[in-house]
């Protein structure tokens, strides 16, 4: 199996074709969800053909969307003639595959080895604010131009960036995400707003930033992401005023940092985009990103583009036993060893055969944190954090 160079990094071939499919299938993505009529977009699952709604009803009861159904087709099995990952699996390395998505759990090989490939994906993040901006934008008159129910969701996140700016587009927008997994190690990870078309990509070479109508091959997503070194002293995660998820964050001594509280209801993949160095004036206060208890498919890609940006440390942190809450009879923050991690991830990589004991992808949480190397202030109550065993450090860069 042959490498290839890319900018400086060693990549494998076979890696590289899958990295150039999950583009392709992501292009494909923005294009459907983006055509989608606003009146066929909000359909609830329930409400289709019995084999749909049984395959794509989710098991923690939440509603289910068309839109997300097509984004789940596209990214697994494929659809209107464009193939998923099951079929990339199969072309490209010539073994069944692992695809983890939010509404299917599982498809593809089940049984999950060290050397199964696997795809995490949340086919779309924040689907219930994508359904607010639908709602919204449904007969409202915006300037001289209304809106129908024939119009697109293109057309109505046009309408909400103009609204909001790019900097919050930029930050939270509706979005789809996958990461491969593969021989126990993070391969890549590509990040997708459906808001602005921004596309991200953390692989190898590095962290960089395009657009999806102009990029056909991951090279040509070559616009390197500059991270914020400042001594920022908020983090930001998932919480609520009370419950378990504030529960979890007090009892993994998050609670250390000040909590920034003007993102009430942050997006899980793109999270990362808080710490990206831009021009605002004030610029966002933020210089931790957490992951409170929190899906392990909305922080992965988040772990990803930590890992290789080569700028970041980032830790696994523990819960104090009177703090410890569950979701779906699972521990929010397990233990290290019944965690995907392993510890040092550039030297012990993850196990993937931990994904074997989940049949849904909600079943398997966390609790993670990363800052920048250089920002003094958060390095130093991590670090203090873990010289009290309250958590474990998992990324570092390598050099």
């Amino acid at each position: 199996m042959g490498r290839v160079d890319i900018n400086g990094a060693r990549i494998e071939e076979q890696d590289l074709e899958m990295m150039r499919g999950s583009l392709t299938i992501l292009k494909h993505v923005f294009s459907l969800v983006r055509s989608t009529p606003l009146e066929d977009a909000m359909r609830n699952v329930k409400d289709m053909e019995t084999k749909i709604a049984q395959r794509y009803s989710r098991k923690d009861g939440k509603d289910t969307i068309y839109i997300d159904v097509i984004a789940e087709e596209a990214i697994s099995v494929g659809s209107e003639g464009s193939r998923g990952h099951i079929g990339f699996f199969h072309g490209i390395y010539d073994k069944s595959g692992t695809v983890i998505t939010e509404e299917r759990g599982k498809v593809g090989e089940i049984a999950i080895g060290a050397h199964t490939p696997v795809i995490i994906s949340d086919p779309i993040d924040r689907s219930s604010y994508m359904k607010q901006v639908v709602e919204f934008y449904r007969d409202q008159k915006v300037g001289d131009r209304k809106l129908t129910v024939n119009d697109t969701i293109g057309e109505a996140f046009d309408f909400k960036v103009n609204a909001i700016g790019p900097h919050k587009a930029m930050r939270e927008g509706p979005n789809s995400s996958v990461t491969l997994l593969k021989d126990n190690r993070i391969v890549y990870s590509l990040i997708l707003n459906l808001f602005n078309g921004d596309i991200y990509i953390a692989s190898p070479r590095g962290v960089y930033k395009g657009d999806i109508r102009k990029v056909t091959r991951p090279s040509d997503i070559d616009s390197e992401i500059r991270f914020n070194k400042d001594e920022l002293r908020e983090m930001l995660c998932y919480t609520t005023d009370q419950g378990k998820y504030e529960s979890n964050r007090k009892g993994t001594h998050l609670r250390f940092f000040d909590l920034y509280k003007n993102a009430p209801s942050p997006t899980g993949p793109l999270r990362f985009t808080y710490l990206i160095k831009t021009e605002e004036d004030p610029p966002l206060p933020v210089g931790v990103i957490a992951h409170n208890g929190e899906k392990i498919q909305e922080a992965l890609p988040n772990i990803a583009i930590a890992f290789f940006s080569n700028q970041m440390v980032g830790y696994k942190l523990y819960c104090d036993r009177g703090s410890q809450e569950f979701r779906a009879e699972r521990l929010m923050t397990p233990s290290l060893q019944d965690s995907i991690y392993n510890g040092d991830i550039h030297t012990k990589g993850i196990k993937l055969a931990f994904l074997s004991n989940y049949t849904y992808p909600s079943e398997f949480r966390d609790t993670t944190a990363f800052c920048h190397i250089d920002n003094d202030f958060a390095f130093t109550v991590l670090e203090g954090m873990r010289h009290q065993e309250y958590c474990e450090r998992i990324l570092r860069p390598s050099s």
